[in-house]
């Protein structure tokens, strides 16, 4: 009987594939007749996590990724711009539902036995981008270039008006004939996740209720968690989300909510950048407290922070992330006001300004000064005046997140559960308009009108949240 050590790499690949779509090690080493050794097993484990073609679990109970995908079934939700060109663009819409090795454009979209047409488009980048968000920062531009010869100049400037050429599934009489309407989906169903065959019907807005969509957007948010907490940031996105599905469980529905839904509306899952590289990470409870999100009251800075104007404002009362900060300016400015006094009224209008000594006081108000000043002498209305009024919805919602922590902190009781609860979801709420900050207070982000209503799309929506949130959150004096 052969040791471990005398398996060739052939023969365990080929013992492997003999186990068939569903297996565990003791199959394979029974397949190979080997007697079982931790050897041989880390031997196998190795050979399978190096294989994208598998999933495993914490048992090593093993399955084939074709078999976990085929016939599993998931929804697209086309946004209004597509219904009306009669369009669908490929981008990130099958990730992860076909093998990362199929092109975006290479998948096979039938409908009634009939494979879908595609006809060519030449857009702006910037109108372009956010369909193909999530194939990763690395591979949106490989894509694009390897799209189609025209868009190689990509490859030494790619700002938001470079025209991008591509190809995308003609809709036209599919959305006409199933008076297919914004918050409709298409219903798919992987057929064949080899060659990237998806099947689809339409699917009515009426037929997937509210819960349905919270229900997935939950299931997602927990199943990224894990792939997380096991990867870091280690795969690239296409690779964390295959991971979620199947954490998320073989008999779990996909259907609840699209991956361009579930992007807007979690509150946990964020898009991040390491340099090249973008991952979905986890917006983690010690990451709200590194950002001063949220402080308990009573807790004090000390005067170690001179050198950190953000966390001598968190200290006296207010917790602001810098994007935050930099909205109430630049709100102040767009309304031309030429002096601080109203953004001080606006961000120590419910809490009193209370700092360890006069030096942190001096230091922080010299931060606030200098930094609106700046603001001030390189503001560009022209530029900015498009993307003014949702900043400004935004700031308005910091405004009543600010006054409901100071109510808190005036309570002479520790906080209960509750609002305990409602704390911890107004930052993760603020955790994400900060993320719609930092586009809308950059000045080289010019959105055109498509951009804009799919940014203040998610924004509406953690803003009804935290309406929600403050509304059953009532003071004890009686005031909503």
């Amino acid at each position: 009987m052969s040791s471990a050590a005398d398996f060739t790499p052939a023969e365990l690949d080929a013992a492997i594939a003999a186990a068939g779509e569903r297996f565990t090690l003791a199959s394979v080493t029974k397949e190979l007749g080997a007697p079982r050794s931790d050897v041989l097993r880390r031997r196998l484990e190795r050979i399978i996590d190096s294989d994208n073609s598998f999933f495993h679990n914490e048992k090593w109970q093993c399955v084939k990724r074709k078999k976990f995908f085929t016939g599993r079934e998931f929804i697209i939700t086309p946004d209004e711009w597509e219904i009306e060109q009669g369009v669908l663009f490929p981008g990130h819409r099958f990730i992860p539902f076909v093998p990362e090795d199929v092109f975006p454009s290479e998948a096979e979209l039938v409908f009634d036995g009939n494979p879908v047409a595609k006809r060519q488009l030449t857009l702006p980048l910037g109108q372009v981008f956010h369909y193909h968000l999530l194939l990763g920062s690395e591979q949106i531009f490989d894509f694009l270039i390897a799209e189609n010869p025209a868009n190689a100049h990509l490859a030494n400037h790619a700002n938001g008006n470079e025209p991008v050429t591509l190809d995308v599934f003609d809709l036209a009489q599919f959305y006409q004939e199933s008076k297919f309407s914004c918050g409709d989906a298409l219903l798919c169903k992987v057929e064949d996740y080899a060659a990237g065959k998806i099947t689809f019907s339409a699917l009515s807005a009426g037929e997937r209720s509210a819960n349905a969509r919270k229900s997935r957007t939950a299931a997602l948010d927990a199943a990224i968690k894990q792939v997380w907490e096991k990867f870091r940031d280690y795969p690239d996105i296409p690779e964390q989300l295959a991971w979620a599905e199947y954490y998320s469980g073989e008999n779990s529905s996909s259907t609840g909510a699209s991956i361009d839904e579930f992007i807007t509306a979690s509150t946990m899952v964020e898009l991040r950048a390491d340099g090249d590289h973008a991952v979905l990470s986890i917006r983690e409870e010690a990451e709200h407290s590194a950002n001063d999100m949220v402080l308990p009251p009573g807790l004090s800075i000390s005067g170690s922070a001179l050198d950190d104007p953000l966390k001598l404002l968190s200290g006296s009362g207010v917790p602001l992330s810098e994007a935050e900060l930099d909205a109430f300016m630049l709100d102040a400015i767009y309304k031309r006001e030429t002096d601080i006094d109203g953004v001080y009224s606006r961000i120590f209008g419910h809490h009193e300004l209370d700092l360890d000594d006069e030096a942190q006081q001096a230091v922080l108000l010299n931060y606030l000064e200098e930094r609106f000043e700046e603001l001030l002498e390189n503001y560009n209305r022209v530029d900015d005046e498009p993307k003014a009024e949702l900043r400004s919805d935004i700031t308005d919602a910091i405004e009543a997140r600010l006054e409901y922590l100071s109510y808190l902190g005036t309570l002479d009781r520790d906080v209960n559960e509750n609002e305990t609860a409602a704390m911890k979801k107004l930052a993760e709420i603020a955790a994400k308009l900060s993320e719609a900050l930092k586009l809308l207070n950059n000045p080289s982000f010019t959105p055109d009108d498509h951009e804009l209503e799919h940014l203040s799309e998610m924004v509406d929506a953690r803003l009804d949240e935290q309406e929600e949130i403050l509304e059953k959150s009532p003071r004890e004096n009686g005031d909503d």
